[in-house]
């Protein structure tokens, strides 16, 4: 999924949530797997942030198989963070 401008899945609008989940300074390849299982766990129309080491594409492509709508925007000093959006008309992943 490329990053910026997101398909009107309004994951832009979680910014002003919760404190974003920072995985910078975990090794690889800990941050995909956190990212993912805490992506996992959302709800219909729930959202998240993740803070990463680098511009995660692989955990992009990941969302994206999971039906998942995210965007990802570097950060000045470095890595990326990630807004992940479930839908609410879809359930978990797996179900």
């Amino acid at each position: 999924m490329p990053t910026g401008t997101c398909h009107s899945c309004r994951c832009h609008d979680a910014a002003a949530g919760p404190a974003p989940l920072d995985l910078r300074r975990l090794p690889a390849p800990e941050p995909l797997q956190r990212a993912l299982a805490a992506a996992d766990a959302l709800l219909p129309g729930q959202s998240l942030r993740v803070l990463t080491p680098l511009l995660p594409a692989p955990l992009l492509d990941a969302l994206a198989q999971r039906g998942l709508h995210a965007r990802a925007e570097p950060l000045a000093e470095g890595g990326a963070q990630v807004t992940i959006r479930r839908d609410a008309a879809h359930g978990p992943a797996g179900a």
